[in-house]
């Protein structure tokens, strides 16, 4: 009877240890984005890993940048922080000002939409690209309609982020900023295209 026990005790222990080797990790890369993960190797350049995706799948052999790593958390959830601040790298913010950038970019990642962009940019796009339908300036419209709708405010809204109190952060407030440009651009982008196409053929049906 003991025997048996203590069979199924190491039999427990056994399972519990190898399902903690494959459960994956997470890195924290320095845009915000999490990666779940099976970290293989690393050295002073390269983070190897084998991908988990949520489908469950796993891609093996990925590398990244040890740069672009904040931190890395084990199965427990425990950190190990691979950021330092280094200004002749490029590192100007502390790990605590880098963790309320991080969270900036989270928050506006998560939140900030910019689908306005859409319905200012088409518009303009259109008219802009009617305008310059027989023009080769026509393939300037896009980027033209990317930067103008780059110009405004970015406005922060604090009911809608982690905590009011993070707006007050610098670091926070630039790495939001960082995040919803990089959204606002794309989608500015996109917006133009899709105005300016819409004005050529408009311009060329009306020409024929």
């Amino acid at each position: 009877m003991l025997r048996a026990f203590v069979i199924a005790v190491l039999l427990i222990a056994s399972t519990s240890h190898v399902n903690s080797q494959t459960s994956p990790q997470e890195i924290l890369l320095m845009s915000g984005k999490k990666i779940k993960a099976k970290i293989v190797s690393r050295d002073s350049i390269y983070m190897h890993y084998d991908l988990h995706k949520n489908s469950g799948k796993v891609k093996e052999g990925r590398k990244i940048d040890m740069e672009r790593v904040f931190a890395v958390y084990n199965q427990d959830g425990e950190e190990e922080v691979i950021y330092y601040m280094d200004t002749a790298l490029g590192n100007f913010f502390s790990v605590d000002e880098m963790r309320f950038y991080i969270q900036g970019e989270q928050d506006a990642m998560r939140t900030y939409k910019a689908n306005w962009t859409f319905f200012i940019g088409i518009p303009i796009a259109v008219g802009a690209g009617l305008a310059a339908s027989s023009s080769i300036f026509i393939f300037l419209v896009p980027a033209v309609t990317m930067v103008a709708l780059s110009i405004p405010k970015y406005k922060i809204k604090t009911s809608r982020i982690s905590s009011p109190t993070l707006a007050s952060e610098p670091a926070y407030v630039l790495g939001y900023e960082h995040a919803a440009r990089t959204k606002r651009v794309s989608k500015s982008l996109v917006s133009g295209i899709v105005g300016t196409a819409i004005g050529f053929a408009i311009g060329q049906s009306a020409f024929k």
